[in-house]
């Protein structure tokens, strides 16, 4: 976002432990009732919500969803388990309620789905991260080779 010209920042919504849902257990290789650090918050710039995010991580990975200060990925790299590969899944989904409400746009409106499962040097999954995104604020271009 710095390098478009905005001035990226970050509201936290909620940060908390619980037990995982069958979905992150899969995702994330997680035993049946294991808890998980569960993060969600609106990514801004320049005082506007581009996107609403919600992460999900193993407790041992983060344990006191409180101790993450601005940056995830610092945290983590600071506990010694950076992601290091991440697979993303790219949709597009019209806005329900809640999220349009948090990025003040129309109900239904289009929005991009950014889906990424982050990997730690031992190739575990340690994030399932759905991203949100504003259709205005998100370009994406990708290069192929032969």
């Amino acid at each position: 976002m710095e390098q478009r010209g905005f001035t990226p920042d970050s509201i936290w919504l909620d940060r908390g432990l619980r037990a995982a849902n069958r979905d992150e257990t899969v995702r994330l290789g997680l035993a049946p009732g294991a808890a998980v650090a569960s993060l969600r918050r609106l990514r801004r710039a320049d005082g506007i919500v581009m996107a609403v995010e919600h992460s999900t991580l193993p407790v041992a990975v983060v344990p006191d969803p409180l101790a993450i200060g601005a940056s995830l990925y610092r945290y983590l790299e600071a506990r010694g388990l950076s992601v290091v590969r991440a697979l993303q899944h790219f949709r597009a989904v019209n806005a329900g309620a809640d999220i349009a409400r948090l990025m003040g746009v129309a109900p239904s409106a289009a929005l991009l789905v950014i889906t990424r499962i982050g990997y730690s040097a031992d190739q575990r999954a340690i994030e399932l991260t759905d991203t949100y995104c504003r259709d205005d604020y998100y370009d994406f271009v990708a290069e192929l080779h032969r």
